[in-house]
């Protein structure tokens, strides 16, 4: 079972809302109907956990705001603006939503998914290893699809990592749309070491703003790292004030590091590009990943 979990808010400390609460334990009921098996994780804001559905007879998984931050509006509007997503958009390579648990008993909103029996891509490159380049296209194809399925929505995912892929048989599966936004909004948090150049400035971002995640993701399947991992020194200047080396920095070519094919390094490359007007569309990625793969999804036996 994967622990489905929640994003990093940039910036963001347990200042204003008090000391810490506990979380829920195993046995207490989150909500009418859904009863705790484990708490999973702790983020800045938010609260996972395993449950088990009493209508459903099955287990699931539970997001919800820390008992100290039943006050922060800006979270809840998040959480809330998930499960509706979950709820709403469907596809193959999305996580599903089951509903969005919020009364007058439950103020704080829980937004319950399916359980995913797989492991976040994540947690397989700390298992296995980096992926081969042929897998890393057919995972590139997979959150293609879905990247370009939110954005016909007009929907940003904003936060496209490994730890938000879990992969189920060979099919990938995005998670986790906490900080999805429309396009042309602002971005007001992330993952450091996933965030384009226009969120790092704070700028209106576009689908360009996933593409970057979709290469920074393809990068570290493939070379092992983040392309800024080894600035894990330098995020704080010396007024305590976030840098950002995206803004810095070109990202070097792959194929300076390690043998690939060029298309791929390419590829990345591309879609590491610091303008977000000069980076491919996700049509655009497809069609080239599709070169490389020699299947294309829209016409190979299943």
């Amino acid at each position: 079972m994967v622990s489905q979990t929640s994003s990093s808010y940039d910036g963001e400390q347990e200042r204003a809302w008090g000391p810490a609460e506990p979380a829920a334990q195993r046995g207490d009921q989150l909500a009418a109907g859904y009863q705790v098996v484990v708490h999973l994780r702790r983020g800045h804001r938010l609260d996972v956990y395993d449950l088990w559905s009493l209508e459903r007879g099955a287990r699931c998984v539970g997001k919800t705001l820390r008992p100290e931050r039943a006050g922060d509006e800006v979270a809840a509007a998040r959480l809330r603006t998930e499960g509706m997503l979950l709820e709403t958009l469907t596809h193959p390579h999305l996580v599903r939503g089951y509903e969005t648990v919020l009364t007058s008993e439950r103020p704080r909103p829980l937004v319950v998914i399916e359980t995913l029996p797989g492991r976040t891509v994540s947690h397989l490159l700390g298992e296995h290893g980096r992926l081969s380049a042929g897998d890393a296209a057919m995972l590139g194809v997979q959150l293609c699809s879905v990247l370009g399925y939110l954005h016909r929505h007009e929907w940003v995912h904003l936060d496209v990592k490994p730890a938000n892929v879990v992969e189920l048989a060979g099919r990938a599966v995005l998670l986790d749309l906490s900080m999805a936004c429309r396009r042309g909004e602002r971005s007001t948090g992330g993952t450091f070491d996933y965030l384009s150049p226009e969120q790092a400035r704070g700028d209106p971002v576009s689908e360009a703003a996933d593409v970057w995640g979709l290469g920074i993701t393809l990068h570290e399947v493939v070379s092992g790292a983040t392309p800024w991992s080894r600035h894990s020194h330098r995020r704080r200047g010396s007024a305590g004030t976030r840098r950002y080396p995206q803004l810095e920095e070109r990202v070097p070519p792959l194929r300076r590091r390690r043998r690939l094919p060029p298309a791929l390094s390419e590829l990345v490359h591309d879609c590491l590009d610091p303008s977000p007007t000069a980076r491919p569309t996700i049509d655009e990625i497809t069609e080239r990943l599709v070169a490389m793969t020699g299947v294309d999804p829209r016409t190979a036996e299943r």
